[in-house]
């Protein structure tokens, strides 16, 4: 039982779930911000075709 307590009372590990945790976001909130930007980009680039002329 003593082993058990000391188990739960120990909290070195806890940086490493957080900063998991925290990368993961990051990752995310990266992923989609360059997803919204790459569809805006792609629509900027369509309407410039659009408005030149065909050769």
């Amino acid at each position: 039982m003593h082993r058990w307590k000391r188990l739960l009372d120990d909290d070195s590990g806890v940086s490493t779930v957080e900063y998991s945790i925290l990368l993961a976001m990051i990752v995310l909130v990266s992923v989609i911000t360059l997803g919204g930007f790459g569809v805006g980009v792609d629509n900027i680039y369509n309407i410039i075709d659009g408005s030149l002329p065909d050769r």
